[in-house]
């Protein structure tokens, strides 16, 4: 739910700040440890800072129990746990989350982060920190140095150089950012969230500011980010802004036809004025031209079609959609009564 203060900056006439309310939200699947260990470091983050914080992980269909002693991690963070029935994946348990996020807390910001260590909980303030200095623009993290190996490395430049290639804008960031409360339902009004978070920025045409922060290490664990994922996680993106893609091809299929064109009239003008082409030469060039010209502009036609008749639906809601994914909510306890508290997950 969006904050009802309009103004998060010092008060006039006095040097109090008043308390920013901020909200976590991550994905957590099968890695509690890396989630604990990712509660003691926000809240050492923070324990010098004016900010009411909150946690609200996304159990993106897990099959092992979150543990009780998650309530040792962080006495003073409220933190809470939504159960998801199935696995969405990564992309999509965030969507939801936002979605839960803005339905039932208040909030004037909301942090979108890893729970893994390799989004740095010590990084969190110096997004807080351009955040209110840019209260109404989205504060993304822009990668100075990453942890992955370099075949990662080198095939994630791959994807960064395609999205370039093909929609014309660079992405030179992921998840890790700070939204404004305002902003909230702008992004969840859109049906492309649900594919990709970060090209969904781009779309939204909102605002952004970068900070540039070095890239951590796993708490535990290895990545579960393969040559396959990588793949499906490129293509999300670029599905995003599918109307400017084909749009795109569109256009480069109307400029290869008019290359065909004229490379039918040379082959013509060779024929015809020259002593060059031998039998039956300019038949198959003229043939071959032809065809891949009309394959082009068939197949960008086509695309072009299917896109405009997805534009005639209706779009998906994701605030109304999302709770049908949710199986059950629960509170972490704080420390001092884990003993009397029982965690509800399962039918």
């Amino acid at each position: 739910m969006r904050s009802d203060s309009a103004d998060i900056s010092p008060e006039s006439g006095n040097h109090t700040q008043p308390r920013l309310r901020l909200v976590v939200v991550t994905p957590v699947y099968n890695d509690w440890e890396s989630f604990g260990t990712l509660l003691m470091h926000l809240e050492d983050a923070f324990a010098s800072h004016p900010v009411d914080l909150s946690v609200l992980a996304v159990d993106d269909g897990s099959d092992q129990f979150p543990p009780t002693e998650l309530c040792n991690c962080a006495p003073n963070t409220n933190v809470r746990v939504l159960h998801l029935s199935c696995n969405l994946g990564h992309q999509r348990a965030l969507v939801v989350a936002l979605s839960e996020a803005y339905k039932a807390e208040r909030f004037d910001a909301v942090v979108v982060m890893d729970a893994d260590g390799e989004d740095r909980p010590e990084d969190v303030p110096r997004l807080v920190e351009e955040h209110l200095a840019n209260p109404s623009d989205i504060v993304v993290a822009r990668r100075t140095r990453r942890s992955e190996g370099p075949l990662f490395r080198a095939l994630y430049q791959v994807y960064k150089l395609c999205f370039r290639l093909l929609i014309g804008r660079p992405i030179f960031f992921g998840n890790f950012s700070i939204i404004p409360a305002n902003r909230v339902k702008r992004l969840l009004l859109m049906p492309e969230l649900w594919s990709h978070l970060a090209a969904s920025y781009l779309r939204s045409r909102i605002p952004m500011r970068t900070v540039p922060l070095v890239r951590g290490r796993r708490y535990a664990g290895a990545s579960k980010m393969n040559l396959p994922s990588l793949v499906v996680h490129g293509l999300s993106a670029i599905s995003v802004f599918a109307d400017v893609l084909v749009a795109r091809i569109l256009l480069t299929s109307v400029g290869l036809c008019a290359l065909s064109a004229l490379g039918v009239l040379v082959v013509v003008a060779i024929r015809i004025f020259t002593d060059l082409a031998i039998a039956g030469w300019a038949t198959s060039a003229v043939g071959v031209l032809l065809i891949l010209s009309m394959q082009a502009l068939l197949v960008s036609l086509t695309s072009s079609f299917i896109i405009l008749s997805a534009r005639t639906q209706i779009p998906m809601s994701l605030l109304a959609e999302s709770q049908r994914f949710v199986h059950d909510s629960i509170v972490v306890p704080k420390k001092e009564s884990a003993d009397d508290r029982v965690y509800r997950y399962g039918a």
